[in-house]
């Protein structure tokens, strides 16, 4: 550890503990916790380390659930918003984690605390209820089996302040489906590693927030000068008038080099869209575009990315919701070859009604219309649904299914590699799956995402390391940039990503206002800046990037290593990308090559300061990073090289 200061702002300075199977509710202090990891994430992640027995599952009462507000939120740092909520990954059996946006985080450090953690069991459903010191866990019988949306009205209404906060689940968190996510302030998704699913486990519909405490800075005016200088730099960052009408600022036009790099199509049979399904999903007056009725922030926002849609006309006309995002296109519509703009807009106010990950309901099910095209599974499997793609009825129908726990909705509702198991006949082949978990990333043309999300420590997303900017959009090499279909120089870029995310989500920083969306958004100068004003360190860009971006990574990836048996063969893209290529498009043929994917894993793994030929963790690099302990408890299971 490195000791550069005490702590001396930014925190609430209190972790809330909560016991569910003994009703035991306390408190300790953040501060030992922030110097090692400066917040958010990494909190949650040494926690979950150093608690954690190996041999607890998902489901024991032992499982931590975390949520962790970042060190700067609270304050008027831009983006300081994020929420990271970790605990044991159902999919992977290691380390899960997502991350959210909204206004939940900054209620939770006004009233007083940095993170929450929260062990045990409930018997019967519970919500709970933080208003400053008071905290209670209420009886949540008369909110369980209602939908996000409800239940959000019920509770405001049974609480009688509209200033709360809540974060809750669904219908499909209740039921323990795989893929459900924890919804934050109506429409923000925290859906990977199945997060909602530990959250119905345990019994606990809802978690509502109420705070009046302040947040004090270290140093108030340096700190008001770098916040000031920092609105500014989003201000005249060109990329946030564009992000202000995302996602339809790049979809919208038909040419975007994205539709070529970034869209996977029914299930990976290809990774070319037709030009005239592009055109009737995103055209401004009929389609997808037309329903927006605005734009919303989430808390100090300097963008405002969030459409706020109203469905015009059709079916679902009247239907609308907040929180639209690139992925609905990526998934529901491109993923089942659906280009019904009103269809895909309902699909994913559905889904967030329900309470399910979209990205898992865009993996899972694309892989069961793909099964039923196949004939392995057929109408009597699929209770005699016709899973055609391009049939977004039928698309809604099965939604509803999976957060039901209805039919052949019960078998994918356990994870579809369990599915895949009891389905056999070679189903598994089609399934695209990292580290078990079901993925909507495209792998065969951006080489430095195949590598991030295939070694991301919370299995198959990419917000631990893939690269944006004009890197993937273009074939074209620039300088010092060899475009997106090269194997040259992406790890380094992959590693930095993953390193600066570590910052932001320790910080609690949005991903949109930090160094993946624009050169001039806020840099690790910035950070640097932040934290030592906020918080009153003293830290270089150098101890910022080689010590507190890199010690919470190798948290996750020893947590892994202690529960689960993941290896370098964890770390490999999907087989179907590495041995069918692109069947269309100017990348026509591009596949994963194996030898130089392993060649770029090779680098990765290098750059982490981890051994090239397993993949495992070196004692030189925990004992470095002040991680002794963690080294050992490695070491002791066989998981640790000595070197």
């Amino acid at each position: 550890m490195i000791k550069r200061g005490d702590v001396k702002g930014c925190l609430a300075g209190r972790i809330l503990r909560i016991d569910l199977s003994n009703k035991k509710i306390w408190t300790e202090e953040t501060k030992s916790y922030a110097k090692k990891t400066l917040g958010g994430r990494g909190i949650n992640s040494l926690i979950m380390i150093n608690e954690i027995e190996p041999k607890v599952k998902w489901y024991d009462p032992e499982n931590l659930l975390c949520f962790g507000a970042g060190s700067l939120v609270g304050t008027i740092t831009p983006g300081a918003c994020r929420v990271d909520i970790s605990t044991i990954n159902v999919f992977s059996g290691g380390k899960g984690s997502a991350n959210v946006g909204g206004f939940w985080g900054p209620e939770l450090k006004y009233a007083g605390y940095d993170n929450l953690i929260i062990v045990g069991k409930s018997k019967n459903p519970i919500y709970l209820y933080i208003n400053d010191d008071k905290v209670e866990i209420r009886d949540a019988s008369f909110i369980w089996g209602k939908n996000t949306f409800e239940t959000e009205d019920i509770l405001r209404q049974e609480i009688g302040d509209d200033d709360i906060k809540i974060a809750l689940i669904g219908p499909a968190g209740e039921n323990k489906v795989r893929g459900s996510a924890i919804i934050i302030d109506t429409a923000k998704a925290a859906g990977g590693s199945g997060v909602g699913c530990v959250m119905g486990d345990k019994k606990l519909k809802a978690i509502v927030v109420r705070g009046h405490k302040k947040i004090e800075v270290a140093e108030p005016e340096k700190f008001m000068k770098v916040v000031e200088k920092c609105y500014q730099k989003c201000k005249d960052e060109p990329n946030t008038r564009m992000m202000r009408k995302a996602p339809f600022n790049l979809y919208s036009n038909p040419e975007w080099e994205g539709w070529n790099t970034n869209i996977v199509i029914k299930n990976g049979q290809d990774d070319q869209w037709g030009r005239e399904k592009r055109i009737r999903l995103m055209n401004p007056v009929t389609g997808i575009p037309s329903m927006q009725k605005g734009v919303r922030a989430c808390y100090s926002c300097p963008i405002g990315c969030m459409p706020f849609m109203e469905i015009n006309k059709g079916k679902y006309k009247g239907d609308k919701g907040e929180g639209f995002w690139i992925n609905t296109i990526m998934g529901h519509a491109c993923r089942f070859d659906i280009s019904d703009p009103e269809a895909v807009v309902e699909s994913w106010l559905l889904t967030n009604r329900l309470g399910l990950d979209g990205d898992y309901v865009a993996a899972g099910l694309s892989w069961i219309f793909e099964l039923y095209e196949k004939g392995i599974i057929t109408k009597e499997d699929t209770n005699g649904l016709e899973l055609d793609w391009g049939n977004s009825e039928v698309l809604i129908k099965m939604i509803k299914k999976l957060a039901y726990r209805e039919g052949i909705g019960d078998l994918l509702a356990d994870g579809m590699v369990e599915a895949a198991k009891k389905i056999g006949r070679k189903s598994e082949y089609y399934l695209i799956q990292v580290k078990g978990q079901p993925s909507i990333e495209p792998f065969r043309i951006p080489k430095g995402w195949a590598l991030a999300v295939s070694t991301s420590p919370v299995a198959g997303r990419h917000l631990r390391g893939a690269t944006m900017g004009s890197n993937r959009y273009g074939p074209k090499p620039r300088p010092g940039n060899f475009g997106v279909t090269d194997y040259r120089n992406q790890a380094k870029g992959v590693v930095w990503q993953g390193k600066t995310k570590e910052l932001e989500d320790n910080l609690g920083i949005c991903n949109y206002v930090g160094t993946w969306s624009g050169a001039n958004f806020l840099t690790i100068t910035d950070f640097v800046e932040l934290i030592n004003a906020g918080m009153g360190l003293h830290l270089t860009e150098e101890e910022l990037m080689d010590h507190y971006a890199v010690i919470g990574r190798n948290l996750e990836k020893a947590f892994n290593a202690l529960h689960t048996d993941m290896s370098r063969e964890d770390d490999i893209p999907p087989k179907r990308f590495r041995e069918e290529g692109v069947k269309s498009g100017p990348y026509k043929g591009f596949k994963i090559d194996e030898n130089k994917y392993n060649e770029m894993l090779d680098e990765f793994y290098e750059l982490w300061g981890w051994d090239k030929k397993t993949g495992m963790q070196t004692r030189t690099c925990l004992e470095k990073l002040g991680l002794k302990d963690i080294a050992e408890k490695l070491a002791k299971q066989d998981k640790l090289d000595d070197n």
